[in-house]
């Protein structure tokens, strides 16, 4: 998770426990600067002490040591080798060692008026 989401998550829990912080310190250690919200009006709801809540939670996030956070990684590579016939049928042709798209072939097509 980088530091935007982190934050974003955050406000979104701040404005969410807005009410239920309202008889609290800010300083409480077992309540989040800020709290989770419960529904998309929550957030919408202004917060009060902004601007403390959130360098409560920058102190909060600055205590707490940093993690390593595991991720899947594989390195799988699928290629698809197509036969002759395969690259022959869908437009190509064999040049200088490597398989090249055919070059179309133009049609110019004359038009004869007689105009006797």
């Amino acid at each position: 998770m980088d530091a935007k989401t982190a934050t974003l998550a955050t406000a979104t829990a701040a404005l969410a426990a807005g009410p239920a912080l309202a008889g609290q310190s800010l300083a409480s250690p077992e309540a989040p600067a800020i709290p989770v919200a419960a529904s998309y009006a929550e957030l919408l709801e202004p917060m009060p002490n902004a601007m403390e809540r959130l360098q409560l939670s920058d102190a909060q996030a600055a205590e707490r040591p940093a993690a390593l956070i595991p991720v899947q990684w594989a390195a799988h590579h699928h290629h698809h080798h197509h036969t002759r016939r395969w690259y022959l049928s869908h437009g190509y042709m064999w040049s200088g060692g490597a398989w090249i798209v055919r070059p179309r072939a133009h049609h110019h097509h004359h038009h004869n008026h007689d105009h006797n």
